[in-house]
This record gives structure tokens, C-alpha cells and sequence, in this order.
């Protein structure tokens, strides 16, 4: 039994002590793989300074960069000056402690535990912070299976800008992470922060964040992929402008969800953005929503797509057209081909006139191949698949129509020339004609005080209420 336990004893002190340095290894692997990436971004840059393993711990000096040079250049040509000597660069300081048994703030078990700590003093050229806080914070854990689980900050600051009457203030961030098998929740707030013109002074109250992310923090890094969803809410967002109403938005709230289907061959994204409330001296409105769906897209266009974003800033605008030639012949056909649907699930509000309800479903349906010219009416008219609707009290309409009618009055010679006060009355005082003739042409109905429409389309033609309608551009 003495025996016994001696080895176990012996197998235990070595795994103790050999396992920092495999874990090291791994560290220092994780840490190539995540500055690789972030180095093959066009925007971002990012370098290893310096980095010194040891058989218990590592620590690594990394220099971020933002790219602006390049991009600038590209641009506006090489003839241009730069509008900095060299690109804007942060240092950041990795300090990680080897696992399984970890020391050093604190001690503990996991894979290893680590902090990231960007000073940011060229920061402070610009803002002002505590002279004991760095500008960046993170510290966490990667556990022994491959878990994460962290805590970072960004503490109070404030700038102004004196001769441009610029303020800014910021109460600071916090916030947290923790993988939960193939998921990594995240949660983060700011309670407030606000800036300030000559003009205006903003105010946001309570911004507090929260995600849950499938997949890893590499892939996500890469640009790759990942089936998520995210909650941004605001509690209060305040507008104040010198001698003009003050501007009230109450209990913002942006959800967005990710989700894969066909072995991630196809992507459907959905956001919804509500508003409690919103209040000034002359407009008001209540329970504003919408929401929109992209569903069926191909993931293989969605890649394509962002890595023709991303390389568009630092691309010459003359070859911009070829890139997208390219994009166009290599993968518009695979996202079509799969039906995409580009849906408003939902568009409503409440206002002193009443209330506004509308929906619009999309989607482009049996397409094998593409037209010779992608700027023919016909084709995609006969391949459209749509559903549309609206449910709007009388006065509510006729009030939006006004402010439509205002809007286009402006622009006109006749409208440049009159005050706000006279577009407003003749754009209401047109505003029913012009609904009364929308009625005549059998686009709307006027049921008992309330404005209604369906429209539908579908294999070239139309349903307006009821009434099939032959689409000239589809025939």
C-alpha cells in the first residue's frame, strides 16, 4: 500500500510539475494563432514584441494597430500625405500563470490563468483618466478542457476640446464571460456616458449588453460564422439642444439572433428594435417596433461579401469595380439559388393620430442561372415571391402622407423659398387627395376609419386587395 501510494504520489508531483510547461506550449500557440489572425485583418494589425515563456509562466509585449495609413493611401493615392507619420499603435502586456494548479494574483485550477492590460498612455494626449488605471482591462481563466471565463473594464474618462466647445464624458464599462460548453455567454455595462457642442448636449443612461456566442473566440476573431444572439438595451437617450425642444427616448432595445442550417451551408439573421417611448415638444410616439429577417443565405457569398468589405478600404477606388465583377460572378448565383427571404416581420407605432401596423415578406425563388443583364426588370419580377401589408388608422396615414409631402416640397424650387410653417400646412392640406386618389386606384381601402392593403406577388403577377393584377415588367 506504501508502495502504492509513493507512485501515486510521484505521478501526481510530476504531473504538477511537467503540465505547466505543455501548457505553456499551448499558450503560446493560442497566442501566435490569435495574433495571426488579427494580423490578416486589412483594418487591424498586430505583432509579437516580445515574448518570454517560462516553465510556470509567460508573459508577451504585443503591438495593435489600427491601419490607417493604408488605407488612406489607397484611397487618395500615394501623391497624398498621410495623415499620420506612422499607423496608431496600443501596446498591450499578457501576463499568463501555467495550469493546472495556477499562481500568482491568485491561486487556483484551470489551464492557465491570464491578465491583458493595454496602458494606453498615447490615450492620454486625448483623455483623461486615473493616473493608476490602465485604459484596458481583461483577466480571466481558460479552463482545464477549454472553457473561458473573464472580467474587463474600461475605467471613467473624460476629453474636451475647448476651442470646439467638445466635451465627453464616460462612467466606464464592466464587463463578463463564461463558456458554457460550446457557448461563451457575455454580459457588459456602461451606466452612462454623454458629449457635448455648442449646439447640443447628448445624454445615454444605462447601456447594458448581453450575447451568447456557438463556437470559438479564434473563429470569431477570423471573421468566421457563429450562430449567436445579443441584447443591447438603453434605458434613456436625452437630446438637448440650446433654444429647441428637448428630445426624450425611453427603453431602447436592439435583439439580434444568428442561426446555421444545412451544416452551416445557410445563415438566417434576425433583428427587432423596439422604443418604448419617444417625447418632444411637438412629436410624439409610443411603442415604435421593427424587425427584420435574412433568411436562406448562402454562407459561402456572406464570406465573400465580408472579405470584400474588409479589403475595400484599403483597395484603390479604381479597382473597386473589379473586385466586385469578381464577387458577383463567383457567388451571386449560389446565394440566389438558395431563395433568399428578405422579410419585415413586423413595423408598427402609436402616435397622437393613431396607430401604424405593417409587415413585408421577400423572397426570390427559382433561379437556376442569372440573366445576361442583371439590371432586367423582368427577371426579377418573375422570380419575386412577396406578401405585403398594412393596417393604419386614417388619421395616423394622413399625418405620415403630410410629412412625406413636406419632405418632397422641400427640395422643389417653389418649397425652398417658403418657411417651415407654410410647407407644413400645404403638405397637410394636400395629404388627403392624395390619399383619396391612392383609394380611386384600388391600392388602399378606407374600412370604418382605418387605411388597409395586401398586396401580393407572385409568378409575374400581382394581388392588390383582393383584385389579380398582371405585372407589365413581368410579361
Amino acid at each position: 500500500m506504501k508502495k502504492i501510494a509513493l507512485i501515486s504520489a510521484a505521478v501526481t508531483l510530476a504531473v504538477l510539475v511537467i503540465a505547466p510547461k505543455f501548457v505553456g506550449d499551448n499558450v503560446e500557440s493560442q497566442v501566435i494563432d490569435i495574433t495571426d489572425a488579427l494580423n490578416n485583418h486589412s483594418i487591424y494589425g498586430a505583432e509579437i514584441i516580445e515574448y518570454q515563456k517560462g516553465w510556470f509562466s509567460s508573459t508577451a509585449d504585443i503591438a495593435l494597430t489600427i491601419n490607417v495609413n493604408d488605407i488612406f493611401n489607397a484611397q487618395n493615392g500615394a501623391t497624398s500625405a498621410a495623415p499620420t507619420e506612422s499607423n496608431p499603435t496600443v501596446m498591450a502586456k499578457l501576463v499568463a500563470h501555467h495550469g493546472p494548479i495556477y499562481v500568482g494574483d491568485s491561486v487556483g485550477i484551470g489551464q492557465a490563468q491570464y491578465s491583458v492590460v493595454l496602458e494606453g498612455e498615447g490615450f492620454r494626449e486625448y483623455l483623461q483618466w486615473d493616473q493608476d488605471s490602465p485604459f484596458y482591462r481583461n483577466q480571466g481563466v481558460v479552463g482545464l478542457f477549454g472553457g473561458l471565463s473573464y472580467e474587463d473594464e474600461l475605467p471613467a474618462m473624460t476629453a474636451s476640446i475647448e476651442e470646439e466647445s467638445f466635451y465627453f464624458s464616460f462612467s466606464g464599462y464592466q464587463g463578463k464571460a463564461k463558456s458554457e460548453g460550446d457557448a461563451t455567454h457575455f454580459t457588459g455595462l456602461a451606466p452612462t456616458f454623454s458629449f457635448s457642442t455648442a449646439e447640443f448636449t447628448t445624454t445615454v443612461s444605462t447601456l447594458d449588453v448581453a450575447m451568447t456566442s456557438y463556437g470559438s473566440m479564434l473563429a470569431a476573431i477570423k471573421g468566421e460564422l457563429l450562430a449567436s444572439s445579443s441584447t443591447l438595451s438603453v434605458e434613456k437617450v436625452t437630446i438637448e439642444r440650446i433654444e429647441e425642444s428637448t428630445v426624450t427616448v425611453n427603453d431602447m432595445v436592439l435583439t439580434t439572433d444568428a442561426t446555421l442550417e444545412d451544416d452551416g451551408a445557410l445563415a438566417n439573421l434576425g433583428m427587432n428594435y423596439t422604443v418604448s417611448s419617444v417625447m418632444a415638444d411637438d412629436f410624439e410616439a409610443s411603442s415604435l417596433e421593427f424587425g427584420l429577417e435574412f433568411n436562406r443565405l448562402d454562407t459561402d457569398f456572406i464570406k465573400a461579401y465580408q472579405k470584400f468589405n474588409n479589403e475595400s478600404l484599403s483597395t484603390p477606388p479604381l479597382e473597386m469595380a473589379a473586385k466586385l465583377t469578381s464577387l458577383i460572378d463567383d457567388h451571386l448565383l449560389s446565394l440566389l439559388a438558395a431563395s433568399p427571404e428578405l422579410n419585415i416581420t413586423h413595423l408598427s407605432g402609436t402616435f397622437p393620430e393613431g396607430d401604424i401596423r405593417a409587415h413585408a415578406n421577400t423572397k426570390l425563388v427559382n433561379i437556376d442561372t442569372l440573366p445576361d443583364n442583371l439590371m432586367n426588370p423582368s427577371f426579377w419580377a418573375k422570380h419575386l415571391d412577396a406578401e405585403l401589408a398594412l393596417d393604419a388608422k386614417e388619421e395616423a396615414l394622413v399625418w405620415l402622407t403630410s410629412l412625406y409631402l413636406q419632405n418632397q416640397f422641400q427640395s422643389t424650387v417653389e418649397g425652398a423659398s417658403m418657411s417651415d410653417e407654410e410647407l407644413r400646412a400645404v403638405a397637410e392640406d394636400q395629404a388627403p387627395g392624395v390619399l383619396d386618389m391612392i383609394v380611386l386606384q384600388g391600392l388602399i381601402v378606407n374600412e370604418e376609419g382605418r387605411y388597409l392593403s395586401t398586396i401580393a406577388v407572385k409568378d409575374g403577377f400581382s394581388t392588390v386587395n383582393g383584385t389579380k393584377v398582371p405585372i407589365p415588367l413581368a410579361q
